[in-house]
């Protein structure tokens, strides 16, 4: 099983290059981004838009800073959650159609295969929470705390894609990483919208309370809520292990 997982390893060497470079950019721009909203030109622009704006706060500023710098952080975990690349890699290599013979119970070379994405998603996340820190001490935007806990939420919900897209790559079979990529999405955003219905029709309505929802929930549910999207993400990573194994039993032990 280790040598399936070195394999896999392997097959996203392109991707860790680039994981380190955005690494590196990330990290001198975050540095950049927060000093200049606590000293610089970003601090003067949003006093300005307060000033000018009525409907605007200080909050709704400071909530405005903190969802761009979140968003330009998270992208060394996007970078690492495409594990479709293995996929691909396995399919060009002809290394299907030897899968299935090989001395290792179907059970573990799956496991390999989940393992692999989440040594990713460990490493990507350790090192956003170490970038998190530094600056954390560097701005009063966030606590420390708060950075975590949307850590957390990122890599559990692209955990949550990356396990369904493993599902869906061994349901699609080789070459069709594309469609797989496609349905996971959907699926997402289908299970979200199930259960958001009654939200997203009082916005549609007019009849929600603008004082019961400011817009910025959803920021305060990953910040300190955090705990559940983990959950549930070891739950669909569990489901989609658990189909996973079902679909390639009937497939003869091919992955």
């Amino acid at each position: 099983m280790k040598g399936l997982i070195i394999k896999d390893v392997m097959c996203l060497k392109k991707q860790l290059m680039m994981f380190v470079y955005v690494l590196i950019g990330v990290l001198v721009i975050s540095v950049m981004f927060v000093l200049s909203a606590k000293l610089g030109n970003l601090a003067a622009v949003g006093q300005d838009m307060v000033r000018s704006d009525s409907e605007l706060s200080v909050t709704d500023v400071q909530n405005m800073a903190v969802e761009a710098l979140v968003l330009f952080m998270l992208l060394p975990l996007a970078v690492v959650c495409d594990i479709s690349h293995v996929f691909t890699a396995d399919g060009k290599a002809g290394f299907y159609k030897i899968s299935g013979a090989f001395p290792i119970p179907l059970y573990k070379r799956l496991l390999a295969r989940y393992l692999t994405i989440f040594v990713f998603f460990g490493m990507g996340t350790l090192i956003d929470i170490v970038i998190a820190f530094v600056l954390s001490r560097l701005t009063d935007l966030i606590t420390f705390r708060e950075f975590l806990g949307i850590i957390l939420s990122a890599a559990s919900v692209m955990s949550i894609y990356s396990a369904l897209m493993v599902f869906f790559c061994f349901v699609f079979g080789y070459g069709k990483e594309s469609y797989a990529q496609i349905a996971s999405l959907f699926s997402m955003a289908a299970a979200v919208i199930l259960m958001n219905l009654r939200t997203i029709r009082e916005i549609m309505t007019g009849v929600v309370d603008r004082e019961q929802f400011s817009g910025w929930e959803i920021l305060d549910f990953i910040k300190y809520k955090a705990w559940i999207l983990i959950l549930i993400a070891a739950f669909v990573s569990l489901l989609s292990y658990g189909a996973s194994y079902l679909i390639t039993e009937r497939k003869r032990g091919v992955i």
